[in-house]
């Protein structure tokens, strides 16, 4: 599982590059962000609903945030699954 790092930023940024970190990714692939932003506790969720990702865990240990994501399809291919759906 890969690992992101995000602790020290704040709001924006931990999302930035989180989703930069899921954009190099294929689908399916895990990642582990630790971070301690608290405003990522309502802007994770919030961003993988949005972008298709999965949240698959969150936790916090002390002052950390441990978030387990899943990479989702990307847009394209949520496209042209979008497209033989309604051609169906």
């Amino acid at each position: 599982m890969h690992e992101i790092d995000v602790r020290g930023l704040q709001a924006p940024f931990p999302i930035l590059k989180i989703r930069r970190a899921l954009a190099a990714m294929e689908p399916g692939i895990k990642i582990k962000a630790i971070a301690d932003d608290p405003a990522l506790i309502a802007d994770l969720p919030a961003f993988c609903q949005q972008a298709g990702h999965r949240l698959i865990m969150a936790h916090q240990q002390g002052s950390q945030l441990i978030f387990e994501l899943e990479r989702g399809a990307r847009q394209a291919d949520l496209n042209v699954t979008e497209a033989l759906q309604e051609a169906s």
